[in-house]
């Protein structure tokens, strides 16, 4: 028999969002305040068209007014990276107005009316901006072929110069040896004169840093390479180019870095993670000049940002189990006070983020599965909205999304794991539902209003499928020693975490036993393709940007460092983990149609997985749908393919889990 119709299309749904919304806000990170507290600079997203991604622009956030107006005229452009200096006079951003994915600092009077003007940096894609007490600039700087991670969507950065405007056949070419290229530097611009000074000696790759007074706190290693990040340590960049020093060697990864205000307090973020700038972990605390670091102890808290209100006080964001929390700490007696705690939780992209108000509290774009982003401020526990701007297409996306909760169970060694459940708005239990597991493993689902990074769940719960959300072993929320349970055995215990997270929702009523689909992007389409080897009791998978042979990912990606860390093994040692928890080789006990998808330019996870998972399966007489999108990186994250895959993938789903049914 033939599946049911889709009650709303991809296409309808996309369009309808997106174009509901152009020119408009939808939603906002970087909240920046000045000096007397008056007003703020915020980076908000707003696309100008359905085509392509949205951009980023800088707005003036007038405070008691509660109004947004952008920076510049530069409609086109993306923005970012907004700061006040510190006398207040002056706003610095970053922007690739003129030559796009290319950014160059920009800097404006505070008083209005004043035009912006560029500082041209050639050579450089510059990625962080901060101003010094005197009025420079410190700019963390890419050079042309410097590796993105998984949250910059993977490739590598490209000058004007470079491939598009040279001939088809001109090759890629990478080098090693003495030649590497693609460095990240630390630079000191004085925005008048334009005079540029090198902070960063050379051999030394600045990944993140933050001005301590005279000097660049920085997060550094070796080497330039995407995978070097993970072995980052901490290093004191004196602003005028002498010797720099190593101030603290990290037992894990590094993630935010902040300073007070007169540079004497260091503060960081140290945790398990996979992926570069997605860190949930410990906040530890070093004296500039002598004394241990510390760790701040935050009652489980897995903090995700930070930065300091004044000399003694600290503003922290996090994850602890299924809630978002903020919370101050006072330096001087270690008193904790908590602004918000809660389901409702904040914009920033990936993690929870938040910038200290000045009359007291914090300030963060708030969130929440049916609540639509805008900028609140919490204070002790009272949350109330600074800005709403609620645009037609969140509205018309809200009347269609249905109920989320919370959903708690034991795996199958009693250990408690949390997630949350998305239910179709009219229909009756038990549902179809598609397991959807997050990337990372290092990350966590969090109940974020439907952006259209997430459009797709969005999409399956309109068209009456539930979809479960879980965080199993391996997520940020509970500790580190929760996240490090994936090392040594990844692939291991998360498969009961998954499967026993399903027995319950069958158990509770909720899921369909016999309609159940897996989908999964990163990590989610590692364990999407590798659950279909050990169980046969899902209808459908969808798995994007996969990884499926641990040898072939360890040698063609950028990041060789991640299956290392997570597989406790050697890539050249034959057998062992590297072969037993690749779905590849386990392809022939699979029995579930599969559908894959990838980016051709993805380096991170590189297509070629997909593709051996693939022929895999055609060798084992398994449905298998093979999907490559030419423009892409790291996940589809364009417009229109990012609606094409979705489009695939509920077609996929109801092709096998809505057959015959009513």
């Amino acid at each position: 028999m033939a599946s049911e119709p889709s009650a709303l299309s991809a296409k309808e749904l996309f369009s309808t969002v997106l174009a509901g919304g152009l020119g408009s806000v939808s939603a906002v990170t970087g909240i920046h305040f000045a000096p007397d507290g008056g007003e703020a600079v915020v980076v908000g997203d707003v696309r100008y068209q359905l085509e392509g991604t949205s951009s980023t622009r800088v707005y003036r956030l007038q405070v008691p007014a509660g109004s947004l107006e952008p920076l510049t005229e530069n409609e086109r452009a993306c923005e970012r990276s907004a700061q006040w200096s510190r006398d207040g006079s002056r706003i610095a951003f970053l922007s690739d107005h003129g030559h796009q994915g290319l950014f160059q600092p920009w800097v404006v009077e505070a008083a209005p009316g004043k035009p912006a003007r560029e500082l041209l940096l050639p050579g450089y894609s510059v990625e962080s901006l901060e101003w010094t007490a005197d009025g420079r600039l410190v700019a963390l700087a890419a050079e042309e072929g410097a590796e993105q991670g998984v949250t910059g969507g993977s490739g590598s950065i490209q000058m004007a110069s470079s491939p598009q405007d040279a001939p088809a056949w001109t090759p890629t070419v990478h080098r090693g040896g003495s030649t590497l290229t693609g460095w990240r530097v630390a630079l000191l611009v004085e925005p008048d004169s334009l005079e540029v000074q090198r902070i960063s000696p050379e051999g030394l790759n600045v990944w993140l840093g933050v001005v301590a007074k005279d000097a660049l706190l920085a997060c550094v290693s070796n080497l330039p390479f995407e995978g070097d990040w993970t072995k980052s340590r901490v290093e004191l960049l004196p602003l005028d180019g002498s010797t720099s020093r190593t101030i603290h060697q990290p037992r894990l990864q590094l993630g935010n870095l902040a300073a007070s205000p007169d540079g004497t307090k260091l503060a960081l973020i140290e945790g398990l993670a996979s992926d570069r700038g997605l860190v949930a972990g410990d906040v530890v605390v070093i004296e500039r000049d002598g004394g241990k670091a510390r760790e701040l102890d935050l009652d489980g808290v897995d903090a995700t940002s930070i930065c300091f209100r004044d000399q003694h006080r600290i503003v922290v964001a996090g994850v602890q189990d299924l809630d978002t929390v903020v919370l101050e700490v006072d330096l001087r007696d270690l008193r904790v006070e908590i602004h918000h705690r809660g389901l409702m939780t904040t914009s920033d992209r990936f993690y929870p983020a938040a910038s200290p108000h000045p009359e007291g509290g914090v300030c963060f774009g708030a969130e929440f599965w049916s609540i639509p982003p805008r900028i609140a401020v919490a204070e002790q526990g009272r949350v109330k909205d600074l800005v709403t701007f609620e645009n037609d297409g969140q509205r018309w996306l809200g009347d269609r999304l249905g109920p989320i909760q919370e959903v708690r169970w034991r795996s199958a060694d009693g250990l408690d794991i949390s997630g949350f459940l998305i239910l179709p708005r009219e229909a009756h239990a038990p549902h179809p539902t598609v397991l959807a597991v997050h990337g990372g493993p290092a990350h966590c689902w969090r109940p974020s209003w439907p952006s259209p990074d997430h459009l797709l769940l969005a999409l399956l719960s309109a068209n009456g499928y539930a979809v479960f959300l879980p965080n199993p072993r391996g997520s940020s929320g509970k500790g580190q020693e929760f996240l490090a349970m994936e090392l040594g055995d990844y692939g291991g215990a998360e498969v009961a975490d998954l499967l026993t997270g399903l027995d319950h929702l069958v158990a509770e009523g909720l899921a369909d036993p016999d309609r159940l689909g897996v989908y999964g992007v990163s990590h989610g389409g590692y364990m999407s393709c590798w659950l279909t080897t050990k169980t046969t009791r899902f209808r459908a998978a969808v798995a994007g940007s996969p990884v499926t042979d641990w040898y072939s990912q360890h040698f063609s990606s950028n990041i060789p460092d991640f299956d290392e860390m997570y597989l406790k093994a050697n890539p050249k040692v034959a057998g062992g983990p590297y072969f037993e928890r690749s779905p590849v080789f386990f392809a022939h006990r699979s029995k579930t149609p599969t559908l894959l998808a990838a980016g051709m330019v993805d380096r991170c996870t590189p297509p070629g997985q997909a593709v051996e998972f693939h022929q895999a399966l055609l060798a084992a007489g398994v449905e298998t749908e093979l999907v490559l999108y030419p423009q892409e990186g790291h996940g589809v994250r364009a417009i229109p393919a990012r609606i094409d895959m979705a489009e695939r993938a509920l077609a996929f789903f109801d092709s096998h889990l809505k057959v015959g049914r009513q």
